[in-house]
C-alpha cells in the first residue's frame, strides 16, 4: 500500500497534478465534477501531464449535475441515484466519466450513489438497481470497474446492492470517514463486511454525530475515531494493496495542505511499522 491524494480537476489538469506532486505524491484520484472536461482533448491533457509528471492516475472519481446537497435532510433526495427525475442524465453522465476514464487508461470509476433505501422491494431502489446494472455492463465493455464510495448506505445494504445487481465489476470505494459522519457504522466493523469489495480507499477521518447533530465532522488523518492501524491491517489480510488516497474537504490553503502531508506521513509511518512487523 502506498499513500495517494485525491486531486481536485476543475480547469487545467496539469496545474491539478503539478500540485499533488510538488507535495510528494507520485498517484492519486481524479475527482471530476465538471461536466464540460469529458472529453477527449482533456484525456490528451491528463495524460501529457502524467507523462511529464511520472504520476499515475488510479480512479476517477465521476460527479453529476441537477441539485446537490450534502445537509441534512437534503441528502436523502439529491445525491447520487437516487433521485428518479435525474437518474438517467445522471448515468449518461457516469458514462461520460467513464469514457474519459477509459481514455487515460484508468480501469477504475468511482461515485456516490446516495442514500439507498434498505428495503429491497422499494420501488425507488428497484430502478436504482436497474441504472446500476446499466453502467456496470457499458464500462464492463472497457474492462472497468465501478466502485461504490461508502458513506450513505448501511454497509449490509451495500452488499445487498452488489448482490442484486448481479455484475462481477463492482465493488466500493472505502471511505472510513463517510461512515462516521452519517452514523452509519464504525469503520472497522464495516471493513469485515466490505473488504471483499474494496477496489479504492479514502483516507479520511471523522468522528460520530453528536447530540441532536444529524451529521459528523471531519478530522485530520489520527485525530478522529477511524482507527487506521486496524484498517490497514485489516485491508491487508484481505489482499488490498492499492493505494490510500488522502482526501481533506474541511479546510483549504495552508491549513489543508499541513493537514494532508501530516496525513501522509501518518499512513506511511502505519505502513512502514507494518512491513517491519
Amino acid at each position: 500500500m502506498r499513500a495517494g491524494i485525491l486531486v481536485p480537476v476543475r480547469d487545467d489538469p496539469y496545474t491539478c497534478l503539478a500540485r499533488a506532486a510538488e507535495l510528494g505524491f507520485m498517484s492519486g484520484q481524479l475527482s471530476i465534477w465538471n461536466m464540460a472536461l469529458y472529453q477527449t482533448q482533456t484525456a490528451a491533457q491528463i495524460r501529457d501531464a502524467c507523462r511529464e509528471l511520472d504520476f499515475t492516475i488510479t480512479a476517477v472519481w465521476c460527479g453529476w449535475s441537477g441539485p446537490v446537497d450534502w445537509s441534512y435532510p437534503g441528502m436523502y433526495d439529491t445525491l447520487g441515484l437516487v433521485p428518479a427525475w435525474l437518474r438517467a442524465r445522471r448515468v449518461d453522465e457516469l458514462l461520460q466519466g467513464a469514457s474519459l476514464a477509459h481514455e487515460i487508461g484508468v480501469d477504475c470509476v468511482v461515485t456516490h450513489l446516495g442514500y439507498i433505501p434498505d428495503n429491497p422491494l422499494d420501488s425507488n431502489r428497484i430502478g436504482i438497481v436497474h441504472a446500476i446494472r446499466t453502467i456496470a455492463r457499458e464500462i464492463g465493455l472497457h474492462r472497468q470497474r465501478f466502485l461504490f464510495e461508502t458513506g450513505e448506505e448501511l454497509p449490509l445494504t451495500l452488499v445487498q446492492l452488489i448482490r442484486d445487481v448481479g455484475m462481477d465489476n463492482l465493488g466500493v470505494n472505502f471511505d472510513p470517514a463517510n461512515l462516521l459522519i452519517n452514523g452509519r457504522a464504525n469503520p472497522s466493523d464495516a471493513l469485515d463486511l466490505l473488504a471483499p469489495y474494496v477496489g479504492g480507499v479514502h483516507a479520511k477521518d471523522a468522528v460520530y454525530p453528536t447530540g441532536v447533530n444529524p451529521k459528523g465532522k471531519e478530522m485530520p488523518l489520527g485525530q478522529g475515531q477511524a482507527n487506521f492501524p486496524v484498517l490497514l491491517r485489516k485491508l491487508s489480510k484481505a489482499g488490498y494493496q492499492g493505494d490510500l488516497t488522502i482526501e481533506r474537504e474541511s479546510t483549504g490553503g495552508d491549513e489543508q495542505t499541513k493537514d494532508i502531508l501530516a496525513g501522509k506521513a501518518y499512513l506511511e509511518k502505519i505502513i512502514m511499522d507494518m512491513d517491519q512487523s
